[in-house]
């Protein structure tokens, strides 16, 4: 698996319910290395990398200018999926919905929060 050319990493507040929610609505959450005191977690979309998230104390101690940032973020990520139609109406039940789905300039996206409030934006997936 190549790694992206950007690779966020979220500061969560419970690093299992996250990687819990993020595996029922279709990723796979794996250890980031063989230290079993190390809570980062590298989530992959359709077996490819999407994001790491990392407990926000051990984020904070790793990088102290993040000490009084909270979890979440302003701004949004966004998840590009094979089958936009599909994959909304199968995580709606499980999410929680920010703002339902709305085309624009010919693409769909449809916005749900997870555990500590990060937005997602799930949208078809497109070649540039």
């Amino acid at each position: 698996m190549k790694a992206p050319a950007v690779s966020p990493c979220l500061g969560v507040s419970d690093t299992q319910a996250t990687c819990d929610f993020y595996e029922k609505i279709g990723f796979t959450a794996l250890p980031a290395g063989d230290d079993p005191n190390d809570d980062l977690r590298i989530l992959l979309f359709e077996g490819e990398f999407a994001l790491m998230v990392f407990r926000d104390e051990h984020l904070r101690g790793w990088l102290p200018v993040l000490r009084n940032t909270p979890v979440g973020a302003f701004g949004m990520f966004y998840l590009a999926v094979d089958d936009f139609d599909t994959y909304v109406e199968r995580i709606r039940p499980l999410v929680t919905v920010t703002k339902d789905v709305t085309e624009a300039k010919g693409q769909k996206v449809f916005y749900f929060t997870d555990a500590d409030g990060y937005v997602i934006g799930v949208t078809q997936k497109q070649t540039w």
